[in-house]
C-alpha cells in the first residue's frame, strides 16, 4: 500500500506543507545547510525521522511543483536531482523539470528510462534530443505549437517522437502547421489510439490511424478549416474508432467520418456544427451505429424527429441523448411523446441545454409519471432547471431556492403521487456528469 500512496504524493497526500518537509527530510545535511544559508528554508527545520526512503515510490511527479514556493530556483534544482537519484522509474514529469537539465542528473539514465508520459513545454530542442538517448517508452505526449518560430525548432521533439517504441495517446494544441512533426507521428500510425486536437486549422489530422479508438477535435470556430484537413478526413478510415467527439466541425464531415467506421462507435458528442445536414446525420446515427450509447441528436431541422424515432427503434443499447442546439418549436411536446412511445429500455440519461421552460406542462408531467414503471432512475439534465420546477409547481422564489439547496447536495427527487411515481434526478447549470462503470459522459469541456 505504501508504493501506491506514494507513487503520485500530490494526489495522495492532502497536507502539503507536510510533504514538501518530508521530501527535504531526505536531502543531505550540506544541501539543507546549504538551504538555510541562503534563506530558502527555516534555520529552525529539523529533518523528520523517515521509516522509509519514500522518494523511491514516487513515480507521477506532474503536480509536484505545486508544493515548491515558486521562485526557489535552488530549492527546486535540488528536489529534482534527489528524484531524478533516488527514483527508480518516473513515469511524468512537471512542466517546470524541463527547465533545468534534468539529463544530466546522476541516475538519469534509469529514473527516466521508463518514463511514461511527457508535455513538451521548452522550446530548448537539446533537452528533448538528450531526453531521446535515454526515453524509449513515451507512451503520452503533449505537444503545442503556439508560435510559428516554435514550428521551425522542433528537432528535439522530432527526433524524441521517432524514438520511441509506440506512442499511444496524443494530445496536440496548434495554430501553425508543421509537416515534421506529423510525419513523425506517422511512425506510430498503428499504435495510437488516442488523438485529441485543439486546432486552428487541423493540420495535424492523421488519416491513417488504423487503431485510433478515441478522436477529439475542437476547434478554433473563427477560422477556416483548410483543405488537408478536410481531404484527411473524407479519406480517413478510422475502422475501430469508439468515441468521436468535436467542436466547430460540420455535420457533412462529421457523417463522413461516421459512415467509415466499421460499426464500432458508442460515444458521439457534437457541438456548435453547421446543421444544415442534421436530418442526414440523425439517419448516419441508426444506419452506422447500431451500438452506439451515448449520442448527440439534432432536433432543430426539418425531418429530425423522423429520424430520432429511427434511432430509438434500432439503437437498442441507447443509454443517453444528448441535445445542445435549440429544438424546433413544432417538435417540443412530440419529441417528449416518442420518448414515451418509443425510448428503449436501456435509456435513462437526457441532457437538453437548451429552452426547458417551453415543454408543454401536461406533456412533461406525463413523461415523467410514464418514467415509473422503468427499472432504471431517469437522469434528467437542463441548464434551466427551476424553470421546469416552476412550470410544474408554480412554485414560488423561496421554494426555488430550497429545491436548488436539495440539487446541490446531490438528492433527487420524484415527480407524480403514489408509489409508481417516476423518479429522476436534477442537476443545476450546464455541466453534465454520469458514470457507468469506468465510463464518464461530462458536458464541461
Amino acid at each position: 500500500m505504501i508504493p501506491i500512496l506514494w507513487s503520485y504524493p500530490y494526489k495522495y497526500v492532502f497536507k502539503h506543507e507536510s510533504l514538501l518537509n518530508i521530501i527535504i527530510s531526505h536531502l543531505s545535511d550540506n544541501t539543507i545547510k546549504l538551504l538555510k544559508d541562503n534563506n530558502i528554508i527555516s534555520t529552525n527545520f529539523q529533518k523528520q525521522k523517515l521509516t522509509f526512503n519514500y522518494i523511491t515510490f514516487f513515480k507521477y511527479l506532474n503536480c509536484i511543483h505545486r508544493i515548491i514556493p515558486r521562485g526557489s530556483t535552488l530549492l527546486e534544482e535540488e528536489i529534482y536531482k534527489l528524484f531524478i537519484r533516488e527514483c527508480s522509474s518516473i513515469k511524468c514529469l512537471n512542466m517546470y523539470m524541463l527547465n533545468y537539465p534534468i539529463y544530466k542528473y546522476p541516475g538519469a539514465d534509469i529514473s527516466l528510462s521508463n518514463l511514461y508520459e511527457l508535455t513538451c513545454d521548452t522550446d530548448d530542442q537539446n533537452f528533448y534530443h538528450e531526453l531521446a538517448q535515454i526515453c524509449r517508452s513515451i507512451e503520452k505526449i503533449h505537444l503545442k505549437f503556439y508560435l510559428r518560430k516554435s514550428v521551425n525548432k522542433i528537432s528535439g521533439i522530432e527526433e524524441l517522437i521517432k524514438m520511441q517504441k509506440q506512442i499511444k495517446y496524443v494530445y496536440i494544441k496548434d495554430y501553425y502547421e508543421c509537416k515534421r512533426i506529423t510525419q513523425a507521428l506517422e511512425k506510430h500510425a498503428n499504435s495510437i489510439i488516442h488523438l485529441e486536437l485543439e486546432t486552428k486549422t487541423g493540420y495535424f489530422l492523421i488519416p491513417n490511424l488504423t487503431n485510433l479508438q478515441l478522436l477529439r477535435i475542437h476547434r478554433k470556430y473563427n477560422y477556416e478549416l483548410n483543405e488537408i484537413f478536410k481531404e484527411n478526413i473524407m479519406n480517413a478510415g478510422y475502422y475501430k474508432l469508439q468515441i468521436l467527439e468535436l467542436q466547430c466541425i460540420s455535420l457533412e464531415l462529421a457523417i463522413n467520418i461516421i459512415r467509415n467506421i466499421n460499426g464500432n462507435l458508442w460515444k458521439i458528442k457534437i457541438r456548435l456544427a453547421n446543421c444544415d445536414k442534421a436530418k442526414e446525420y440523425n439517419q448516419t446515427i441508426y444506419k452506422y451505429c447500431p451500438n452506439i450509447k451515448y449520442v448527440t441528436i439534432f432536433l432543430n431541422r426539418d425531418g429530425t424527429l423522423e429520424e430520432l424515432e429511427n434511432i430509438l427503434i434500432k439503437c437498442q443499447s441507447l443509454k443517453a441523448i444528448d441535445i445542445d442546439e435549440m429544438i424546433l418549436d413544432k417538435y417540443r411536446n412530440d419529441f417528449l411523446r416518442l420518448l414515451i412511445k418509443s425510448a428503449p429500455p436501456s435509456l435513462y440519461k437526457l441532457h437538453i441545454n437548451r429552452d426547458p421552460i417551453y415543454f408543454n406542462k401536461k406533456i412533461l408531467k406525463l413523461f415523467f409519471n410514464s418514467w415509473s414503471c422503468k427499472v432504471e432512475l431517469l437522469d434528467f439534465f437542463m441548464d434551466l432547471i427551476f424553470g421546469i420546477m416552476k412550470l410544474i409547481y408554480g412554485v414560488t422564489n423561496e421554494l426555488t431556492n430550497q429545491i436548488g439547496n436539495m440539487y446541490e447536495k446531490g438528492n433527487g427527487i420524484t415527480i407524480g403521487d403514489g408509489k409508481r411515481a417516476a423518479r429522476a434526478r436534477f442537476q443545476v447549470g450546464s455541466r453534465l456528469t454520469a458514470r457507468f462503470g469506468s465510463e464518464v459522459w461530462t458536458d464541461s469541456d
